[in-house]
């Protein structure tokens, strides 16, 4: 299977996902992951698996995800399996105001998927990893999670 990770990172975490999820999904097939900004649009041509990765930035995606996304043709996800991931700050231990945006907004990954679906995907796999809001690092165990999905999105 040909696959194609598209991610966007602000602080490194959606990166370091991205970069577990290749490793894992490389080992029995073409698993390539590239920065947003590096995509052309002809990179889907061939891809069997187009997985597209965020963070989390008030509850939408980065302008560059956005960008790409509203940049392809209606049906470039046509006929392809598809997935979606964000990073987001754990809700728990985060001060009331936060926690607030986090109830009203969501997730980035809900509004990447809207957006996949709108160029002609179906079914979107998605999955949201977490960072601690106090150590601002992956919370424990999201880069093994992140293979373990990886997995599923292939079996």
């Amino acid at each position: 299977m040909n696959i194609l990770i598209i991610f966007d990172s602000l602080y490194g975490h959606t990166e370091k996902i991205a970069h577990a999820m290749q490793q894992e999904l490389s080992k029995d097939h073409e698993a390539r992951m590239e920065h947003v900004l590096n995509i052309g649009l002809g990179d889907l041509a061939h891809v069997d698996l187009v997985i597209i990765g965020s963070p989390t930035h008030g509850g939408y995606e980065t302008e560059d995800i956005k960008v790409f996304l509203d940049g392809i043709s209606d049906n470039a996800l046509r006929g392809k399996r598809t997935a979606a991931f964000d990073t987001s700050v754990v809700k728990e231990k985060q001060n009331p105001i936060l926690g607030k945006i986090i109830d009203w907004f969501g997730h980035a990954v809900n509004r990447v998927e809207g957006e996949m679906i709108e160029k002609g995907a179906t079914g979107v796999q998605k999955e949201s990893f977490l960072v601690d809001g106090t150590t601002e690092m992956l919370k424990e165990g999201e880069l093994e999670r992140a293979k373990a999905w990886a997995r599923e999105l292939v079996g």
